[in-house]
């Protein structure tokens, strides 16, 4: 089920400090868990239900979804630069 992805104001703001090349990327793989919100990388995140991490080598992202949500929501964005 391809579900609506939300970015925070705040993991907004960081996409946008980004260079254009990388945000363009990163904004793909976020955009990617629309059809499928547990890629390869993505783990639970802490005793938090229904949240998750996902780690690569160019960023990582905090973000929930779950059976109660109709959409992921990612609420902090890392870049690794």
């Amino acid at each position: 089920m391809k579900r609506p992805v939300h970015f925070t104001p705040k993991v907004k703001d960081v996409l946008r400090s980004a260079a254009p090349t990388l945000r363009a990327s990163i904004v793909d793989a976020l955009l990617d868990l629309a059809d499928d919100p547990t890629p390869p990388g993505a783990m639970p995140y802490a005793d938090i239900p229904e949240a998750y991490e996902l780690v690569t080598p160019t960023f990582r992202a905090l973000y929930s979804y779950g059976p109660d949500l109709d959409h992921v929501s990612v609420w902090v964005l890392h870049i690794n630069t």
